[in-house]
């Protein structure tokens, strides 16, 4: 079996090894961490009867079965004061489709008020019990055994308030152990309407422990990811390095998302802008994880362009309709349920497919591939397992995404811990380099002195020449004038200095010997090289941008097979503000490119490919300019900025 054969073989292996993991994943937290799915006893008709074996054995559960719901009204325990009141009553399930005004059981309505009534029947034993409420919309009062324990907003359709938060309510049975209790709900404000996350029911302890661990798992997470984008933008303003960056906002936007649950039990808070809020974090969550496959996956251009933009423009849109979402018709919100559905499964579509044509030709990526399948699953069991609350951790799409940042963290890592390696072996050869130059330059500077000397010496001794010459010419020695004569001959200098290109020694040095090595691999070399008399680049920066851009482009040019296509262009422009230079050269038209805008050379050593780019880069930042990279079939411009000191 050949080697491509083989690549394929694990990558599909790997994309089913993943599909079944995260499929046994999902139907586990949907049967084991559920809260529809927990095996305790249920109200019947609006009762719920607990013996002390039940409350032994499962200390808390959530009320979801058959609550009396009571639609258009507002009650009180005074309405209950003669038994059940005489209004329309239904027994209803609490869910996520739940709506208050309900006329038949398959049209509803999510504005409008409504009253939900239980009964639990408890062991006649003085034992306090507690309800955890979870966020009910959009505002309700909440009475147990007749008296008023929590108030949220207010329901009350002439004075309408919403507000949104999870309380804990402690209280006692009556003495024959009844608990009656009443919550009152309106809403006017959002799409989500009524009881729709059941309440938990319990001792006090064991609610208290199940919150702090729910919130305290929540919490690590958000820690988590806190630290990851806090690195992140450490290698960032370090590095340069752009992918450091966008996850850092990515990690920000995942922990926008998921601080809202801590939020909603440390304070009550207003319907908008909080979960306009929280659902913006989500979708900018999805834009930035395409945006990073697009990048790390190498994307071509117009295909990324095109997801970014989908992606960009898919999270301003619900943005806004959830902004209007008050105003809009039960219809609309209907259709947008539907729409957001169908992005997830496209979006989840687009980050297999485009991760799976990637992973074929770079096989670093294979944990991006398995990320994606991960998410794909989740939209599919998402819609297979409607009726899905979660007891610990999240939902699907929260565990997705979190599997999904730590693969594209991952990715991200190998490019910072890359990029850090280049920059320590760029600093070891910047202080090597500069003790070179400095050895270097001290010898030019002694050789300089020494052929000023000989210069002078030479002038000097030619006049004295002059002079014998005069004297001979007397004495008319002929044999003395034709040796003076073959003397003046061969100390007059038979050809011109080598030409200077700048003040600065070691720059004319690195210039000289390019344009013999040119030579000696005939490329043709134009050089119009000036500096200005203000530069605040030292001799070693000024010899490591020339050095690696020419050095590049030889490498470039030797490539070419005829030598009158090899050739290399270096031009400087000087202004007051700027000192700009270009390095164009001719190359066979393939590129290696890399992360963020820079290319591979293709050097021998890889250990080298694409540092030369990277130090020049770094060099030119630290002085505020910029490098500039372009082009085109058979051309390759490196463009340099530097502006100039007053």
């Amino acid at each position: 079996m050949s080697r491509t054969k083989k690549l394929r073989l694990r990558v599909y292996l790997g994309m089913l090894l993943a599909a079944l993991i995260a499929s046994l994943f999902f139907c586990t937290l949907y049967h084991y961490n559920n809260k529809y799915s927990q095996r305790t006893t249920q109200a019947i008709n609006g009762l719920l009867i607990l013996s002390e074996e039940d409350l032994s054995e499962n200390p808390y559960r959530y009320l979801w079965n058959d609550w009396m719901y009571y639609p258009g009204v507002l009650l009180t325990p005074e309405d209950f004061s003669m038994g059940s009141p005489n209004r329309y009553m239904i027994y209803t399930d609490i869910d996520s489709s739940n709506r208050l005004s309900v006329s038949n059981q398959r049209k509803q309505a999510r504005y409008g008020s409504g009253t939900y009534a239980m009964r639990i029947q408890l062991p006649d034993t003085e034992k306090s019990y507690a309800i955890d409420m979870p966020e009910v919309f959009s505002a309700y009062r909440m009475y147990i055994n007749g008296r008023l324990v929590l108030s949220m907003g207010n329901p009350n359709p002439n004075a309408y308030r919403g507000a949104t938060g999870k309380r804990l309510v402690t209280f006692v049975p009556d003495d024959d152990g009844t608990v009656d209790i009443l919550i009152a709900v309106s809403n006017y404000t959002y799409f989500y309407s009524g009881i729709t996350y059941p309440p938990a029911f319990g001792t006090p302890a064991a609610l208290n422990y199940l919150r702090f661990f729910c919130q305290g798992l929540r919490l690590c997470g958000i820690i988590l990811l806190l630290v990851m984008a806090l690195v992140c933008l450490y290698f960032f303003r370090k590095l340069h390095l752009t992918n450091a960056g966008w996850f850092a906002l990515l990690c920000l936007c995942m922990i926008g998302w998921m601080i809202y649950p801590l939020l909603h039990i440390l304070k009550i808070l207003p319907i908008f802008p909080t979960y306009w809020l929280e659902i913006l974090f989500f979708y900018l969550t999805l834009f930035l994880l395409v945006f990073l496959y697009n990048r790390i996956c190498g994307i071509p251009k117009w295909i990324a362009a095109c997801s970014n933009g989908f992606a960009g423009g898919f999270c301003i849109g619900i943005s806004l309709f959830y902004l209007l979402s008050p105003k809009l018709p039960d219809i609309a919100i209907e259709w947008a349920s539907v729409f957001i559905a169908g992005d997830k499964l496209l979006l989840s579509g687009y980050l297999l497919i485009s991760s799976f044509l990637m992973v074929r030709r770079r096989t670093d990526l294979h944990l991006l591939l398995y990320g994606s399948t991960f998410f794909a699953c989740a939209c599919i069991w998402d819609r297979i397992f409607p009726k899905y609350d979660p007891i610990f951790g999240g939902w699907f799409l929260e565990w997705v995404c979190i599997f999904l940042v730590c693969s594209v963290g991952i990715s991200v890592w190998h490019f910072l811990t890359e990029g850090y390696r280049q920059g320590l072996l760029l600093e070891q050869q910047y202080r090597v380099t500069e003790k070179q130059l400095a050895m270097q330059t001290n010898y030019t500077q002694q050789l300089n002195e020494q052929v000023e000397i000989r210069r002078r010496f030479v002038h000097d001794f030619r006049h004295h020449l002059r002079t014998i010459h005069a004297m001979a010419e007397q004495t008319e020695d002929k044999a003395i004038l034709q040796y003076l004569d073959s003397i003046e001959a061969y100390i007059t200098p038979s050809s011109a200095a080598s030409p200077t290109h700048s003040s600065r020694p070691a720059v004319d040095a690195l210039l000289a010997y390019y344009e013999t090595l040119t030579r000696t691999r005939q490329i043709t070399l134009t050089l119009r090289f000036a500096l200005p008399d203000k530069i605040p680049l030292s001799d070693v920066e000024l010899c490591t941008i020339l050095g690696n851009l020419l050095e590049n482009a030889v490498e470039a040019c030797e490539r070419l097979p005829k030598p009158e296509e090899r050739i290399i262009s270096v031009k400087t422009s000087v202004t007051p503000l700027l000192w700009c230079m270009t390095v164009e050269n001719t190359f066979d038209g393939v590129l290696q490119e890399q992360e963020q805008k820079h290319f591979r050379t293709r050097k021998s050593d890889a250990a080298y490919h694409g540092i030369g780019l990277s130090s020049v880069e770094h060099t030119v930042k630290q002085h505020g300019g910029t490098l500039d990279i372009y082009h085109m079939e058979k051309t390759f411009r490196a463009g340099v900025t530097i502006p100039s000191t007053k």
